[in-house]
């Protein structure tokens, strides 16, 4: 079994926008050293894996397939750094029912996070050693995905910087395992002290 690092996109990898999100991949702007943590990760032994909600396709912003050049456009940019993703899953609904947009996407579902079914698809396709595999993410639905699946989750202070925590107005939002300036910095941390893993909800 192999061990990966699960990446969240907009706001660890790449910018984020704002607004609607990324609609296009002119769109696509990379966090300075983006495609050099992903190289990092995959020298050291680790699958680098893209989990990432994607409601712009129910509410019709994006279609499939511009998502898959969206997609082609960030693979293209990290790869100029050497930074090689071995896949990237992502969900394309939202359960609000939105004018103009896809209703066939505008569904309840299990895999937009912080639902698991991204990771736990990741998991089965690869064979991944859960303890051994961290996540980074800017949001603290990133967060409980990861903790949801006994994941060690890092925080970066890029993107939403895990600020969201009007997402959980009923309950105790979850806390990221420790926060890192940026996905680089999160990374060289992962594979500097691999052993921290498999400690979900335990930061330091």
């Amino acid at each position: 079994m192999r061990p990966a690092i699960f990446f969240d996109c907009d706001g660890v990898l790449n910018e984020e926008p704002g607004g609607h999100g990324v609609l296009g991949p002119d769109d696509i702007r990379l966090i300075p050293g983006a495609g050099r943590a992903v190289r990092t990760a995959r020298e050291a032994g680790y699958l680098a894996i893209i989990v990432t909600n994607r409601a712009q396709v129910a509410k019709g912003f994006v279609t499939l397939t511009g998502l898959e050049t969206i997609f082609a456009r960030l693979r293209e940019l990290l790869a100029q750094d050497g930074g090689i993703v071995d896949a990237i899953y992502f969900c394309p609904h939202h359960p609000e029912q939105t004018p103009g947009g896809a209703p066939e996407f505008q569904i309840a579902c299990e895999c937009r996070k912080p639902g698991t079914l991204l990771l736990r698809r990741a998991i089965a396709d690869f064979g991944i050693d859960l303890g051994r595999s961290p996540l980074i993410g800017d949001s603290l639905r990133d967060i409980g995905a990861g903790h949801a699946m006994g994941l060690t989750s890092y925080g970066v202070r890029t993107g939403y910087a895990c600020r969201d925590v009007e997402r959980y107005p009923d309950r105790a939002p979850p806390v990221p395992d420790r926060m890192f300036a940026d996905v680089g910095e999160a990374v060289a941390f992962c594979v500097a002290h691999p052993a921290k893993h498999g400690q979900a909800g335990q930061p330091d």
